[in-house]
């Protein structure tokens, strides 16, 4: 019996290993100079992931045979001048970086995108090795608009809650994991001192500042088991739970907060944390480099990363906000195009940029290699991974005119936050809602 255990076992290795081999020979066998002599105009937003791409692009065009024209702009610019390319319906553009939380519902009632699900499908166009199930589902989910996957994910962050970990044990305060929790302990910590010189410090910071608010007031929002939309698409920023989100979010900057937090995007409030002058910081944990930089923060090393916390009945709150790789409907080379995609966001592509630039890749296994979560630490991965399960993809609200909606609802928190009356002021911004809408998407 033991003999014959063992020769039925040393089958399965065998023919596991088998299966590897003939997937990597299957891999090796790809055809990726099949469009060979073409050109690839690839349009870029000046950020991390494109400053780590780029070096390697040479690596793309010798295994592929294709020449990439890149061009990379300021993200302001990037936006206006991919927006004004593909409104002419005659963009030369074959790639484009997007952010699907913000212009993808725009973006695909409006025919640009050209979707990628029947390429991924594809076995003479996607590599048997690419795996897209290996993306984290949400970055996944976050691609798809109207049941149709825009392309990939490049790179994923989530809301997320920063402390200082010396602080929170220097006055005894518990790590918060509920919203409850978190005030209390931003109360517990406001006034405490926090540096080296005993200046006193504020227990909590954030964005306040009108739109720049709502993609992080996204995940309290949620918490609170509020949404953006009825299933109906009617506005619920006026719902009592979205109410509550607003009246708490207002209240934290209000009470344990800078003064002024209604002027604080994220450049600000990052200061102001990376200074030792917060206790709590919530936002992107994507900008941990900025708070792990010697040559900017004073707190390196002492910071903690956590998921966002939970709200009533344990509703998880948070958002996954990945940004991804598009290819207009206009180009003139889209299967070349979908190997650049594929190229840029395999395994190899994510785990060298996570590794070597501090880049949050959206792969599943290269968040499990050790390699992989080399410059990041351990407690932000752990609670990325979480954060990435639990987290909702809607960190803007899911309609066409994204930047204008995202106006109307800062002022509602940007009332909450000067104490006004966030009833009267969220009725006030779901009516904004619904007439910018009415004109918009024809509702």
């Amino acid at each position: 019996m033991g003999i014959a255990r063992r020769v039925w076992s040393l089958g399965l290795i065998l023919g596991i290993l088998a299966l590897a081999l003939a997937a990597t020979s299957e891999a090796a066998q790809f055809n990726w100079q099949q469009f060979k002599g073409t050109q690839l105009r690839v349009l870029l937003n000046k950020h991390p992931w494109q400053a780590g791409i780029e070096p390697s692009l040479k690596e793309f065009e010798a295994l592929t045979g294709i020449k990439v024209v890149l061009e990379v702009y300021p993200e302001d610019q990037f936006r206006a001048k991919t927006l004004v390319e593909l409104t002419s319906g005659a963009s030369s553009m074959d790639v484009f970086m997007t952010m699907p939380g913000q212009e993808g519902l725009k973006y695909m009632r409006a025919g640009w995108y050209q979707p990628v699900d029947e390429f991924l499908k594809d076995a003479s166009l996607t590599t048997s090795d690419y795996n897209w199930n290996d993306f984290l589902d949400k970055a996944r989910d976050a691609m798809v608009i109207d049941g149709k996957t825009i392309g990939p994910p490049i790179q994923i962050e989530n809301s997320a809650l920063m402390y200082r970990k010396d602080v929170f044990q220097k006055y005894n305060v518990k790590v918060p994991t509920t919203l409850d929790e978190l005030e209390a302990a931003a109360k517990a910590l406001n006034g405490k001192p926090m540096t080296d010189d005993g200046q006193p410090g504020f227990g909590f910071v954030a964005r306040g500042k009108r739109a720049a608010a709502t993609s992080q007031f996204a995940g309290m929002l949620f918490a609170m088991n509020g949404t953006w939309l009825t299933p109906n698409r009617e506005p619920a920023i006026n719902s009592p739970e979205a109410v509550k989100a607003i009246d708490m979010w207002g209240r934290l900057l209000r009470l344990y907060g800078p003064p002024g937090s209604e002027n604080n995007h994220w450049y600000e409030a990052s200061s102001i944390f990376s200074q030792g002058k917060a206790a709590i910081w919530v936002d992107a944990n994507s900008l941990f480099p900025v708070i792990e930089d010697p040559q900017k923060s004073k707190i390196v090393g002492k910071v903690g990363y956590a998921v966002f916390p939970k709200g009533p009945n344990g509703h998880p709150g948070g958002t996954v906000a990945p940004w991804g790789l598009g290819i207009p409907k206009t180009s003139k080379n889209q299967k070349a195009a979908w190997l650049f995609l594929q190229w840029a966001t395999n395994k190899e592509q994510v785990l060298k940029l996570q590794s070597g630039a501090g880049v949050l890749g959206a792969r599943d296994s290269v968040w499990k290699d050790p390699k992989g979560r080399g410059k990041v630490p351990a407690d932000l991965a752990e609670s990325l991974a979480q954060g990435s399960k639990v987290g909702t993809p809607l960190w803007n609200p899911p309609v066409v005119a994204v930047a204008e909606v995202r106006d109307a609802i800062g002022n509602a928190i940007v009332t909450s936050i000067q104490g006004g009356d966030v009833k009267a002021a969220a009725d006030k911004a779901a009516a904004d809602m619904k007439r910018i809408m009415a004109e918009t998407e024809g509702k």
